[in-house]
């Protein structure tokens, strides 16, 4: 059995075919602030009478993530975003996980911006496109919630 195609309908079948006409576009894919950034240069223009400059050693000066914020744009701007929820759940063995998480629907402008500790430098990433950011700490028995990592999808 044949069936016959006007031009219209054969034309909008062909431009659908070879994905024109399709308004959702890709996922972005998905992204994780780096757990470290390699070593900054800390240095001083002028350094205070009688006293010496110095740097500490690379195994003193590592640059963990420490910290993530969702911001509403632009970057370096005050507009944080407060998560949406928070989760915490024992292991039984005096430990925790807290996950705090943001669904990010209706955003538009917004940045990523992961803070390490040991220097003000920050990492800022577009969130365009993600449709969720979530920040997961852990922490065992006797200490305090150390961030483990934060990521957007």
């Amino acid at each position: 059995m044949r069936i016959a195609l006007s031009p219209v309908r054969f034309i909008t079948l062909a431009m659908l075919s070879a994905g024109f006409g399709l308004e959702a576009a890709a996922a972005p894919e998905p992204f994780s602030c780096p757990a470290q950034l390699p070593l900054t240069n800390q240095s001083l223009t002028t350094v205070p009478a009688g006293w010496e400059a110095t740097t500490a050693g690379s195994e003193r000066t590592q640059h963990q993530l420490s910290g993530f914020a969702l911001n509403a744009g632009p970057v370096g701007s005050p507009n944080g975003e407060i998560y949406d929820k928070e989760e915490e759940r024992k292991d039984g063995k005096g430990g925790a996980t807290r996950t705090q998480s943001w669904n990010l629907q209706g955003m538009t402008g917004g940045f990523a911006v992961c803070s390490y500790f040991r220097t003000r430098v920050e990492l800022a990433r577009s969130l365009d496109g993600y449709s969720s950011c979530e920040v997961v700490y852990k922490r065992s028995k006797n200490s305090d919630f150390k961030m483990a990592s934060a990521s957007c999808r």
